[in-house]
C-alpha cells in the first residue's frame, strides 16, 4: 500500500472520529447529545465508520480502486479455503475459551442473539478492517517485521477508540482502557494472522464482527489476569501460525528454484 494512502487514511480517520465522538463529548459537558438520542448516535455512528469511509476515499484518490462495487467486492469475498474459516473459529473459540476456563465469564444474552447480531455489527466494527488491516497493517507488514507491524497497528488502533471511555452510555465508558488496550493486542495478532494466510479482508471483517456480537452472549470480566491469558494465548497461537506459514511458503520457493534449474 502507497505510504501517501496510509498517512491520508490515519489523518483523515482520526479528524472525522475524534469531531464526531469530541463533539458529543464536550455537549455532554453542558448536558447535549447523551447517549441514545437521535442526534448524538448520528454522530456516533459517523463517527464509528469513519476507517471504511476514508479507506474508501483515499483508495479511489489514489487509484487502488474504481468503483465502490470494487471495494464492495474486496469487502465481501466470501469464497475462501475452509482452513481459513477453521483458523477464524480456533481463534475465537480461544478468544473467549481462555476467560471461560480461568472463570472470567459472565453469561450475558442467549446464543441465537448472538448469532443474530453478527450482520449488524459488520455495519457496526466489522468494516473498520477496511482501514486498520486492509490499508495499515498491510502497509506497515511492508517496512517491519510482522509483530512489530501488528503491535503498531494494535497501538494505532486502540488509541482510536479512546474518545468511547468519556461518553457515558458506551460499553467501554464503564470499562478500563488499559485492559482494553491488552484484548487489543490478542485481536490485532489474531486479525494479522487472519490476514497473512488468507490475504481476505472478508475473513477479518467476520472476526471482528463476531467477535462484538458474541460479546454480549459471554460477557469478559474486566480482570487483568483473565485479560492477559487471553491475549498471551492468541499471540502464541498467532506466532506459531505465521512461522508454520512462513516455513512453507519458503520450501515451496526452494521447490520451484530446485524445479526450475533441472529444466535448465
Amino acid at each position: 500500500m502507497d505510504k501517501r494512502i496510509t498517512i491520508n487514511y490515519l489523518i483523515g480517520t482520526f479528524l472525522m472520529t475524534f469531531i464526531m465522538w469530541g463533539t458529543i463529548i464536550i455537549a455532554n459537558q453542558f448536558g447535549y447529545l447523551q447517549y441514545g438520542t437521535p442526534i448524538a448516535m448520528i454522530l456516533y455512528v459517523i463517527g464509528g465508520n469513519a476507517p471504511p469511509i476514508v479507506a474508501y476515499a483515499v483508495l479511489r484518490k489514489g487509484n487502488k480502486i474504481k468503483t465502490i462495487k470494487h471495494f464492495a467486492k474486496e469487502a465481501f469475498s466470501i469464497k475462501e479455503k475452509p482452513r481459513f474459516y477453521l483458523v477464524l473459529i480456533v481463534f475465537i473459540s480461544l478468544y473467549f475459551g481462555v476467560p471461560a476456563v480461568t472463570q472470567g465469564i459472565v453469561h450475558g444474552a442467549e446464543f441465537y442473539v448472538g448469532l443474530l447480531c453478527i450482520p449488524l455489527m459488520i455495519l457496526f466494527g466489522g468494516l473498520e478492517e477496511l482501514g486498520w488491516r486492509y490499508i495499515l497493517q498491510t502497509s506497515l507488514e511492508k517496512q517491519l517485521p510482522f509483530g512489530m507491524a501488528t503491535s503498531l497497528t494494535a497501538c494505532i488502533w486502540a488509541v482510536w477508540h479512546l474518545p468511547l471511555f468519556f461518553i457515558k452510555g458506551t460499553v467501554q465508558s464503564s470499562g478500563s482502557f488499559g485492559l482494553f488496550f491488552i484484548m487489543v493486542f490478542g485481536m490485532s495478532f489474531a486479525l494479522a494472522t487472519i490476514l497473512y494466510i488468507s490475504k481476505s479482508i472478508w475473513l477479518c471483517i467476520l472476526f471482528h464482527s463476531m467477535i462484538n456480537a458474541l460479546s454480549s452472549t459471554w460477557i469478559i470480566q474486566d480482570i487483568i489476569e483473565v485479560k492477559l491469558y487471553t491475549t498471551i494465548s492468541m499471540i502464541l497461537l498467532a506466532t506459531l501460525i505465521i512461522r508454520y506459514y512462513k516455513k512453507k511458503k519458503d520450501k515451496d520457493i526452494h521447490i520451484k528454484l530446485i524445479a526450475s534449474k533441472t529444466v535448465e
